[in-house]
């Protein structure tokens, strides 16, 4: 069906815009919702079109109902979820966010985790702002449980659709983007279950409630867009580049404090330490750090086992065996050595 928004006319399945429609009319009597899209699992896969598309129609329907007339403009698109979190509190009522997370892979997933906390901690305290958000993200599977089922309405899985054809005498398999399902949030749940339980992270574990198509189109135009897009990934490669310096030189700190601790070192001699080495760090910090460091170790250590038990349960008793102890302390523990290279050594330092 079309939909007439902003000078253009534009496309939506029908029944998807059922699902929004829906949405927009309980939004008055103090609810939030969340949209999820994700891609399949892959990527260009066009879920930034369709999330673009779904924001303009819940636009207009917001308008047509008078809750707000400017709900979606390009100023509620963030490629950044500290900046959305913090930007949203100010948004007026019944405004459509649209959350898109340019990046992918392993930087992307990381990103989303901490993009789920911020996302809880928001509704805990501004809920009745009573926004949609349509949140682009990689993978459903990998969401916290609290947002993929509890808090989040719907999930469209956008795919891609491949065609047997013969072109020139050869087999070729042709490659169709602008499908999608649908998922309600009983069934997403299903499929979050059904996913934990079997281990397999497949959309087609759950029949969807139906299948639909969008169009490659931008409704706030395309230029523009991927230009915010391209300005955003600039700046995560820059942020990326500072983040890894970070997270060397608190890798050697947190080595060091492990390695100092184990010899029997107090946290305040520690502390001293560090500010002799120019590095300031409270007693506090240095007791917070060690109960981290080794909760992720035994944490490391209970996931190896459990991976142990997995690779060998089909074929012999783990009873008895105990897995290779290659936890992650084990593995940095001689780093420090390299920060005591650099300033010289440190076991003349006084204590």
């Amino acid at each position: 069906m079309k939909f007439e928004w902003k000078g253009g006319s534009w496309y939506i399945d029908k029944w998807l815009a059922t699902q929004l429609y829906s949405l927009v009319y309980n939004i008055r009597n103090d609810w939030d919702f969340v949209i999820l899209i994700t891609g399949d699992r892959g990527t260009r896969g066009g879920k930034s079109v369709l999330a673009m598309t779904i924001c303009a129609y819940l636009a207009k329907i917001l308008e047509e109902f008078k809750l707000n007339k400017d709900a979606y403009t390009l100023k509620n698109i963030y490629f950044d979820n500290k900046v959305m979190v913090k930007e949203a509190q100010r948004l007026p009522r019944y405004s459509v966010v649209h959350y898109d997370e340019g990046r992918e892979g392993l930087a992307a997933s990381k990103a989303m985790k901490q993009f789920q906390q911020d996302l809880m901690d928001f509704f805990a305290e501004c809920g009745q702002l009573n926004h949609i958000f349509v949140i682009v993200c990689p993978d459903f599977f990998e969401m916290k449980e609290s947002i993929a089922v509890g808090r989040s309405e719907m999930l469209i899985n956008v795919y891609r659709k491949e065609t047997k054809i013969e072109r020139k005498g050869m087999p070729v398999v042709r490659f169709d983007r602008g499908f999608f399902q649908f998922f309600s949030k009983n069934k997403k749940q299903k499929l979050f279950d059904k996913a934990r339980s079997m281990r397999k992270k497949l959309y087609t574990l759950e029949r969807a409630n139906f299948i639909g198509s969008f169009t490659n189109q931008y409704p706030l135009g395309e230029v523009e867009y991927k230009a915010m897009k391209l300005e955003a990934l600039a700046r995560f490669d820059e942020k990326h580049k500072e983040e890894a310096k970070v997270t060397k030189d608190t890798v050697l700190r947190n080595n060091l404090i492990v390695k100092w601790k184990e010899d029997g070192l107090t946290s305040s001699v520690i502390s001293r330490r560090f500010e002799q080495l120019g590095m300031e760090f409270t007693d506090r910090s240095v007791r917070r750090v060690y109960q981290e460091m080794k909760e992720q170790e035994e944490q490391h250590k209970k996931e190896e086992r459990e991976s142990f038990k997995v690779q060998n349960s089909a074929t012999t008793s783990s009873k008895g065996l105990k897995p290779k102890n290659n936890g992650f302390l084990d593995d940095l523990r001689d780093d420090y050595t390299t920060l005591l290279t650099k300033k010289g050594g440190v076991d003349a330092i006084s204590e």
